[in-house]
């Protein structure tokens, strides 16, 4: 396990993505973050090995759509003196 400090919208996306799993589109209109930096950010934690596609379809006008989601098996949360610090397994 190693540690990780992630910055504040990082940290939003992965807490959204452990509830339910959704597109970079859905997540850059919840918080209101810029889509290529939303992009930036999920191609990072994907990286990691900390969230990973779990649906991928066709759009009607012929564009791909990726649900990404929380692997829950790479991750740890430690919350000690209000501070939380996520734990991880690198991905291989």
């Amino acid at each position: 396990m190693e540690s990780l400090q992630l910055d504040d919208r990082s940290w939003m996306i992965l807490k959204s993505l452990t509830h339910t799993p959704k597109t970079p589109q859905m997540l850059a209109y919840i918080y209101g973050i810029p889509i290529a930096e939303c992009w930036q950010r999920i191609r990072f934690l994907e990286g990691l090995g900390l969230i990973e596609v779990v649906l991928a379809y066709v759009s009607r006008v012929g564009r791909v759509v990726y649900f990404y989601q929380a692997n829950q098996d790479a991750i740890s949360v430690v919350v000690e003196g209000g501070t939380a610090t996520v734990y991880f397994e690198a991905a291989v």
